[in-house]
């Protein structure tokens, strides 16, 4: 009797040890932000900043924390909605990897804004260019509004 509730104490301790490993590679494979390619890291960084509004989390497709001239184009979203008394819709669209030379990469995307504002449908669109380096994924390091 000793011998079977040691063999099945084992098993079960297995059983434990297995299921939390397999847990932890889970979890960590569900909250790594990918920035496996350059345009995927930027649809991530601009979801994260101008869809989602989570400073945070954007920050983990950034080189330094900060893109300042997507930050204030955030803030002037933001400023508008207020403003006008709209919830805008974000959409990343046509994004572009132009140019890639070892570590570094440009991709060209199109960020449109769009509103109802007294019953009628407005939507804007702008061109922009994000500068990438590959540190342990693709970070987005600088963008620009194009046109």
């Amino acid at each position: 009797m000793r011998t079977v509730l040691t063999v099945v104490a084992g098993v079960l301790a297995l059983l434990c040890i297995g299921g939390v490993a397999t847990a932890l590679v889970w979890y960590n494979r569900a909250s790594t932000p990918d920035r496996s390619t350059p345009d995927v890291a930027v649809i991530n960084y601009l979801q994260a900043t101008l869809v989602a509004r989570e400073p945070e989390r954007a920050k983990l497709f950034t080189c330094d924390g900060a893109v300042p001239s997507v930050d204030e184009f955030a803030a002037d979203v933001a400023g508008r909605e207020q403003e006008l008394g709209v919830s805008f819709s974000i959409n990343i669209e046509d994004v572009v990897v132009t140019e890639t030379v070892s570590s570094d990469a440009t991709v060209i995307a199109v960020i449109r804004r769009g509103a109802t504002i007294d019953g009628v449908h407005q939507s804007l669109a702008d061109t922009w260019q994000f500068d990438l380096k590959d540190r342990d994924g693709w970070r987005v390091c600088a963008g620009a509004r194009i046109s």
